[in-house]
């Protein structure tokens, strides 16, 4: 038996610094640069308007899915699939049938959304979320093939992009002492994702997909499009929930407790997007341990992450008008996703090697569970409705590991805490 020693060096801490070092910069950037322009907002504009400018993000988040038929995922594996002489997994035909189909669909679900939000449908903001909306489609549509190809660094980095865009114009309101409105920020926004797709035609970025009629079939979008909605469901739309019957004070304090907490798992998923050619091919007979090990880096680094997050929400909440509220949020929901720095390297294995039912039918399992949980806390506290999360960190843990088992042979917990090697 191997004696236990015990080491002050985090595991794989030289790896991750040696492969994974530009990822995490990339998500380092990101995430500042996001911080800063969510704290600017909250210290710049009433708690109520900042309410509802997450509300219009989170609209077009969901949009997004439906606007490209939840393809994003399909697009990533089906870049590389063709062999020499074979004909491509991709083309540009399946990008305009997607957009085509897509965004239509998206616009009507923006207006059924904001309808139930009680808010305006025609108006400005409303006209702004759907040209984003098109041009952010077309842009996770071309990053999503650029990471199948290997090519990942502006999709790590067109978040900071966008972010940093927005921090420029809010600071350049601030000091012409312009009052801000939520047009105004949909407006830098807008700006924001042409920027990006001006940058995607960049050499750096990949060669786009070939030309050519369509090779994916409507079938695969539409299972696409059923997994990716329920994934929404799961990973982002708590905020518009809480949205429906929680005052938009809350709201905005959810947002920026959200925004800090999703950090970790961020960083993770960036280094880990790096791995995906790896991650296509594994096998239950070649999973061995250094892909394992994976999963522990991530969380290891998680539990740093989270230190310094700590850190700067105390830091931050005296100053910010709904910074108390905030970093109460922040202490309830920080658990689950330390845990989604460690489940994530199992969700992006299975939605790689996974087939599209079996994902919409795990993923609906999820999806039913979160909402009974909500359902419950709701019920008992009603005014507390980010409860539910100590909730979904049991059942995120078991669902995550059972699955492993039923497609690789294994719990990855038990062999981690057992030190013992895959096969």
């Amino acid at each position: 038996m191997k004696p236990f020693s015990p080491s002050l060096t985090l595991p794989g801490a030289r790896m991750a610094w040696l492969s994974g070092l530009g990822a995490l910069a990339s998500r380092l950037y990101v995430y500042l640069s996001g911080f800063l322009a969510i704290f600017l907002m909250a210290a710049s504009i009433s708690p109520a308007r900042f309410g509802e400018y997450s509300i219009y993000q989170s609209v077009m988040e969901v949009a997004l899915v439906v606007g490209t038929l939840g393809s994003s995922l399909l697009f990533s594996r089906n870049a590389a699939a063709a062999q020499p002489g074979m004909p491509p997994g991709v083309t540009r035909g399946d990008v305009v049938r997607t957009l085509s189909i897509g965004l239509p669909l998206a616009t009507v679900l923006v207006t059924v959304i904001l309808a139930v939000q009680r808010l305006p449908v025609g108006d400005a903001p409303f006209l702004l979320v759907v040209a984003t909306l098109a041009v952010f489609a077309f842009n996770s549509l071309r990053l999503s093939f650029s990471r199948g190809l290997g090519h990942a660094g502006l999709l790590n980095l067109e978040a900071g992009i966008r972010s940093t865009i927005l921090v420029v114009g809010v600071g350049l309101c601030a000091v012409l002492h312009f009052e801000l409105g939520v047009a105004h920020l949909l407006l830098i926004n807008l700006f924001a994702v042409v920027v990006v797709c001006a940058a995607i035609g960049l050499p750096g970025n990949g060669a786009a997909p070939p030309a050519g009629r369509h090779a994916l079939s409507l079938a695969s979008q539409a299972s696409a499009t059923v997994y990716s909605l329920l994934t929404f469901l799961l990973r982002k739309s708590d905020l518009l929930i809480v949205a429906y019957f929680m005052p938009l004070s809350y709201v905005g304090a959810f947002k920026l407790a959200f925004l800090l907490a999703e950090a970790p798992s961020q960083f993770v998923q960036a280094y880990l997007v790096t791995k995906t050619p790896a991650m296509l091919e594994t096998t239950p007979e070649n999973f061995t341990a250094a892909r394992l090990r994976l999963a522990r880096q991530s969380f290891l680094l998680g539990c740093g992450l989270f230190v310094g997050l700590g850190a700067v929400i105390s830091v931050a909440a005296p100053l910010l008008k709904l910074g108390n509220e905030a970093r109460a949020i922040f202490l309830c929901i920080a658990p689950y996703f330390l845990l989604r720095t460690y489940t994530i390297h199992h969700e992006m294995v299975l939605s790689l090697k996974t087939s599209m039912g079996s994902l919409g039918r795990w993923a609906l399992l999820e999806v039913a569970l979160r909402l009974a949980s909500y359902g419950a806390v709701v019920a008992v506290f009603p005014d507390k409705p980010h409860y539910v999360f100590f909730l979904a960190c049991l059942s995120d843990f078991v669902l995550y590991e059972t699955r492993m088992r039923l497609h690789f042979g294994f719990f990855p917990i038990v062999r981690l805490l057992s030190r013992k090697a895959a096969p």
